[in-house]
């Protein structure tokens, strides 16, 4: 994280506006985040971008020279080149403070959850349907006792909680999305074998690219095989430790192959 200073005068002398730019997604604060998503889509301008990544007051915005501004934006260059592994939710909750997100590194998350979330992320990125959207956002945020898992907690009602879902901003959804991207590139640096790349992404022309999702279902019951009396254990497995089992067999299998 790197703090800069932007001078901008006053009626007497000059005065000093202090602000932070990271320097990569790690050190980014959820706002940075909602807002670096918001510029790229075209949802907001310049300079409301200004006032929303940096903190800059919108009254002190044109007192501030273009130049100056566009030396604080050349800082942001290396986001764009930024490869580092990011593994957490910058909206830890949703609005409420009642739903929230797993724990880094997923931790706390079912292999049951993950396989549910990743589909309607998939199905969405897909078909463009805002329904798919709040599916996938309303199969990842859990209240705190809520479960996957009969007998471990309260069963998720995914139907009753899209309800709620659907009214929150889509912009702010959307960024989940993204979020969701990029972990699960951090999970493709960790398990090569059972990951592809990102089934969204930008082209030399800046066109939406889709990949091929993975087939959760179709893994599933290669996963279980004849072990069906077991399934339910399966299904609550902590996801990493699913990956990790998956990934070996995906390589081994190769190898044979």
């Amino acid at each position: 994280m790197r703090t800069i200073e932007l001078k901008y005068k006053r009626l007497i002398g000059w005065n000093v506006i202090k602000t932070t730019v990271p320097s990569g997604y790690a050190e980014m604060t959820p706002s940075q985040f909602l807002a670096s998503i918001r510029l790229s889509k075209g949802w907001i301008d310049e300079m409301t971008f200004f006032v929303q990544f940096f903190g800059i007051p919108e009254k002190l915005l044109p007192r501030i020279d273009a130049f100056s501004l566009y030396k604080i934006t050349e800082t942001l260059e290396s986001l764009k080149t930024d490869n580092s592994a990011y593994f957490g939710f910058y909206q830890a909750s949703l609005p409420g403070g009642e739903l929230l997100a797993p724990e880094n590194k997923l931790k706390g998350m079912c292999f049951q959850q993950f396989m549910t979330v990743d589909t309607f992320f998939s199905w969405y990125v897909t078909t463009d349907k805002e329904d798919y959207l709040d599916r996938f956002v309303g199969a990842l945020y859990l209240k705190e006792d809520e479960t996957y898992i009969p007998g471990e907690g309260s069963l998720l009602i995914l139907d009753a909680r899209i309800l709620d879902i659907a009214k929150l901003p889509f912009d702010l959804k959307y960024s989940i999305l993204i979020n969701w991207v990029l972990i699960k590139s951090w999970l493709s640096h960790s398990y090569i074998h059972l990951f592809p790349e990102s089934e969204i992404s930008e082209n030399s022309k800046g066109d939406k690219v889709k990949g091929k999702p993975v087939d959760w279902l179709a893994l599933f019951d290669s996963f279980v095989g004849d072990n069906i009396a077991d399934i339910d254990a399966y299904k609550a497995l902590p996801c990493m430790d699913a990956f990790r089992l998956l990934n070996r067999r995906i390589k081994e299998a190769k190898k044979k192959g």
